[in-house]
């Protein structure tokens, strides 16, 4: 059976609990939360970062006994891997009080500009096992976002405004398929054989098109397809469009259209694998979707602008030219797609 998780308990209790009330009701809570050991205790520290207006407060509240005789003034403060809007927390002037009990420390400071996204990179006690850090992101008195970083998930981004959603997804996007080659490939491939502009923009289509239905269908959990199956195909497709180049001197570009979109589902599934492991935000599922698939279309479009004109002057001036680059570029490609298929397999 799977052992609940404190943290994450507690999780489903705070919602509709008030700030003022949730904190105090946590000062008790955490104390109970595992039995003592004569190994280092398993402790819960809760973060708590409050956005307003015009200020963003963080409170902590941890277990004296986690810090094993250092100073919490010092250690607080360099064991506190928060980030807000990406910059990592550092305050000058945080205040520190101690629970009449002795057991809770109470840390807080302040920041005088509200922030569009907070991100935490460790539990405040990484080097405890079984340890964990609640952060719990409060707007405007209101609560938008909770989460448990532990070591089996040891960082997390919290509370976003749409706009920053949009922002990282965005860059995130263009980043993907411009730092995959598989990807690149695959559409510069497609590229290569010169064509109409009606082809051009139907290929191209059809490959955005079939990528963000599964990328879609992936990323809303409808369904999914593994990487073992799914990283194999998509070096099958930079084969066969490598191979098509060289085998055919007048491409049927209807064909190459439904070319680009069947093997467009298996790259969409590619692209998911990467949104999965940034995590769409609970708040902004939508946002963060689209986002992502726009930041890949601007990758994709920054491809087709470069290649389109520079394949176009090369084929005007010197076609004998042209066609050897479209030869040898392709052996390229079909080659890149046969070592990758190999490393993909074995």
């Amino acid at each position: 059976m799977m052992r609940k998780h404190p943290g994450r308990e507690l999780l489903k209790r705070v919602r509709s609990v008030p700030y003022t009330e949730l904190c105090l009701s946590l000062c008790s809570l955490l104390c109970l939360l595992s039995p003592q050991s004569n190994a280092h205790p398993l402790q819960v520290t809760t973060i708590t970062v409050n956005i307003e207006e015009r200020t963003t407060r963080v409170v902590a509240l941890v277990h004296l006994a986690q810090f094993a005789g250092a100073n919490p003034t010092a250690a607080i403060p360099a064991r506190l891997r928060l980030r807000l809007d990406g910059m990592l927390f550092r305050p000058t002037e945080p205040s520190l009080t101690f629970d009449p009990s002795g057991e809770m420390i109470t840390w807080q400071a302040q920041t005088a500009t509200p922030v569009s996204s907070v991100s935490i990179d460790a539990p405040m006690f990484s080097d405890y096992p079984g340890d964990a850090t609640v952060v719990l992101v409060y707007r405007n008195g209101q609560i938008v976002d909770t989460t448990v970083v532990d070591r089996d998930s040891p960082s997390a981004i919290l509370a976003e405004t749409n706009r920053a959603v949009f922002q990282r997804f965005v860059q995130m996007g263009i980043h993907h398929i411009l730092s995959g080659l598989d990807h690149v490939l695959f559409v510069f491939g497609l590229l290569l054989v010169r064509g109409t502009l009606r082809g051009l923009l139907g290929m191209v289509t059809a490959f955005t098109l079939a990528h963000s239905i599964t990328l879609s269908i992936t990323a809303l959990q409808i369904g999914s397809l593994p990487p073992r199956f799914v990283e194999p195909v998509i070096a099958l497709s930079i084969i066969a469009v490598g191979v098509e180049n060289l085998l055919h001197r007048t491409i049927d570009f209807e064909r190459r259209v439904w070319f680009a979109f069947g093997f467009g589902f298996f790259h969409g599934f590619g692209f998911a694998g990467a949104l999965a492991e940034a995590g769409l935000p609970r708040h902004a599922i939508g946002w963060s979707l689209a986002s992502f698939n726009i930041g890949v279309e601007i990758g994709q479009a920054c491809i087709v602008l470069v290649a389109v004109p520079l394949l176009g002057v090369l084929a005007k001036f010197n076609p004998a030219l042209s066609n050897a680059v479209t030869r040898y570029a392709s052996a390229g490609i079909a080659t890149a797609g046969v070592m990758w298929f190999v490393q993909r397999t074995t």
